[in-house]
């Protein structure tokens, strides 16, 4: 079993929150703590809605649960403040 990927596979794959069922989106950036090496997150866009966004969504590692084939599934309830708004990059 492979367990190499690419930011560029990540990146076409659906992310799903599997306490709702909620699509929320793809990956559009990678967030790395570059003293550790480790990677920290994904970042998602925010909610579109009308003539604007939402600040964009992190995702913490820990709380992604599988990577498959077309889908990453994550687990975050709607009360979790570990998964903060973060500013859109400018």
């Amino acid at each position: 079993m492979d367990y190499d990927i690419t930011f560029n596979e990540l990146r076409c794959k659906d992310v799903v929150n599997t306490v709702d069922g909620k699509r929320l989106g793809k990956a559009t950036d990678i967030v790395i703590d570059l003293k550790c090496a480790v990677v920290l997150g994904l970042v998602l866009p925010g909610e579109k809605k009308l003539f604007k966004s939402s600040d964009d969504l992190f995702i913490p590692w820990h709380r992604i649960t599988k990577i498959g084939d077309d889908v990453i599934l994550v687990k975050i309830n709607e009360t979790d403040t570990e998964c903060p708004a973060i500013p859109a990059p400018k």
